[in-house]
């Protein structure tokens, strides 16, 4: 690790000072920075921070949704795929054997925690009014939070830095901290950053920058994540010895409670329109005026800031796709659970598609595309769907029928054009929406035994689309698409069900199965497609698997006994073998 920090310490020269003509190790170390113009103003301190939103997710570029939609299929998992098995699921994932020189939340790589570290130990030279630069410190807190919860959800147990590290810091060769002990620390720099940051009302940047409410938002993902990893995890050696869970669900509760106060509560996005306003939430290039959205990442073409997202929504998959799984998490629309698997066996292919669309939760249809569509309406022409791409290739082939539509814009000037290096779109990239923190307020309270007020949580995201309310209900079919392998509650089961079709394809759904505890959806198993109809693709050349039911079955080959996840390894990251090495009080994780 000291050969890595040392050269993240050299890097942080071209951040701060512009360039390193001197050899790093020759430079005073950034703690005692000399540069005399620097850490003077709160000008300086806002620039130093602007720094750090690159690491939020964002849309990619070319042949990618990196960050975004499309997240959950990147790394696999139960709900959304993409055409070759991750290895974070087939259990082949390989010991890491050096730390990467990127820093990605599941790397062994702690520059933007360093770089955080020396904001904290320069920003009180600053010669302005506390109350000028409170908000870039509020900035700075919630940054090393967000960098260490990466760490923790990757690594577990890993070591707490408060201070810059110098070439010859003792901290350098330190154990592990525990996870608990970590998450702890996150979540009372959040309580700083919620201090310090301004409100969205008085945001500068509006939100296209931080604000206390994206911090409660925050906050209440990182204490409900904790939370339920400690309760599931429990006993096993993932779990923290004397750690309470329910300290974790009561933070998660008050964080979203406090959201939900008249004075932050931002609402929901709508414009009363229940079959489209849910799809259209993710397509608006400008959401500047969004209640919903607390933090969003704009795109401008002028400034050759652009992105595929729109190609890749309206004509091609990047090879990315929902599953069976994802799709029977549906309600009917009367609010019933819906029998998908019986369905199937009688209607097949783009009938099986119209019929879902039809009978189901509006969010199916406008996450799911199904027959008749608009994919785009602009200068390429009309682009309408009819049936999903399984007669394609590479980034363009579809292999389980359920094919992403959610955030398409067929208004959209690059909707329909096919070009996948064309990185022209301008939908606006959300962050932090307003949506989750009612989820998480919902089940934080389930898992503490309390009453749940729905009226003011889940029951606002169903009105939106039109559903009924929030009902506790004992669904027969759940073991066909949600047996996590121990018993919860039905309330608390219906909670995890609206968490999956409201925040679907929103990369959420890795951390969900890690913190829940919930191999048993994916182990042995395969994730399935629709009903396959051969009378559709006549004439056509179709590389496909079935199961007994006839549904697509695209990991048939390739996983013949299903996900091989490792239950006593793959929940955590392995700790590079070469920064052992270096530093022998860095024990490996469990399995590795």
């Amino acid at each position: 690790m000291k050969k890595n920090i040392l050269l993240q310490v050299g890097l942080l020269c071209v951040i701060i000072l512009g360039s390193c003509k001197k050899d790093y190790l020759d430079r005073e170390p950034l703690i005692q920075v000399s540069n005399d113009a620097y850490w003077k103003t709160a000008s300086d301190l806002e620039k130093y921070t602007l720094q750090f939103y690159a690491g939020f997710p964002s849309f990619g570029v070319v042949g990618s949704y990196t960050g975004l939609i499309g997240w959950d299929g990147t790394r696999g998992s139960d709900t959304q795929i993409i055409a070759v098995p991750s290895t974070i699921w087939n259990g082949s994932r390989s010991l890491s054997t050096s730390a990467s020189g990127t820093t990605t939340p599941t790397t062994w790589w702690w520059a933007d925690i360093q770089s955080v570290n020396v904001f904290f130990a320069n920003y009180k030279n600053c010669k302005e009014p506390f109350n000028t630069y409170k908000h870039y410190l509020g900035e700075a807190h919630f940054f090393k939070a967000w960098f260490y919860f990466e760490k923790v959800v990757a690594y577990g147990d890993v070591p707490w830095f408060s201070d810059p590290l110098k070439t010859n810091s003792e901290e350098l060769y330190k154990a592990r901290d525990p996870r608990t002990l970590v998450i702890d620390s996150v979540l009372s720099n959040l309580d700083k950053a919620i201090e310090y940051l301004n409100p969205l009302k008085a945001a500068v940047g509006g939100n296209n920058r931080l604000s206390k409410e994206a911090a409660l938002l925050f906050k209440s993902r990182v204490a409900l994540f904790e939370g339920s990893w400690q309760k599931y995890h429990s006993g096993t050696d993932f779990g923290t010895a004397g750690a309470d869970p329910n300290k974790y669900f009561r933070a998660a509760v008050n964080a979203a409670e406090e959201l939900m106060k008249a004075q932050y509560n931002t609402g929901i996005y709508s414009t009363g329109n229940p079959n489209e306003d849910y799809c259209k939430l993710f397509s608006l290039t400008d959401q500047s005026n969004n209640k919903e959205v607390l933090l969003w990442k704009k795109y401008d073409i002028g400034l050759q800031l652009g992105h595929s997202f729109q190609i890749y929504v309206s004509d091609r998959t990047a090879g990315n796709m929902l599953t069976l799984q994802q799709v029977q998490h549906y309600l009917s629309k009367a609010g019933t659970p819906y029998d998908f698997i019986n369905l199937g066996k009688a209607v097949k292919g783009s009938k099986f598609l119209t019929k879902i669309g039809q009978d189901c939760d509006p969010r199916l249809a406008q996450t799911v595309w199904t027959p008749n569509a608009v994919m785009w309406d602009n200068g390429f022409g009309k682009g309408v769907f009819s049936k999903p791409f399984l007669d394609q290739s590479g980034e363009t082939l579809n292999n389980t029928g359920f094919q992403i539509r959610k955030g398409n814009d067929p208004k959209d000037p690059q909707a329909g054009s096919g070009v996948s290096w064309n990185t022209n779109s301008t939908t606006g990239a959300i962050v932090f929406r307003y949506s989750e923190a009612l989820l998480n307020y919902a089940e934080a309270k389930s898992e503490l035994g309390e009453a749940v007020d729905y009226a003011k949580s889940i029951n606002l995201l169903r009105n939106r689309v039109g559903m009924p309310g929030f009902v506790v209900q004992s669904d027969p079919l759940r073991n066909t698409y949600a047996d996590y392998g121990y018993a919860i509650s039905d309330e608390l089961q219906e909670i995890r069900r609206e968490r999956t079709v409201e925040l679907g394809a929103e990369g959420f759904r890795y951390a969900d199965l890690m913190r829940w505890r919930a191999h048993n959806l994916l182990l042995n198993k395969r994730p399935k497609g629709y009903p396959y109809d051969a009378t559709e693709w006549v004439g056509k050349k179709i590389n496909y698997k079935t199961d007994a039911n006839g549904f697509l079955d695209p990991y048939q080959t390739q996983l013949p006994n299903g996900y091989g996840f490792k239950t006593n390894r793959d929940y955590l990251e392995s700790i590079p073998t070469n920064e052992i090495t270096l530093n022998p009080k860095l024990t490996p994780n469990p399995g590795w």
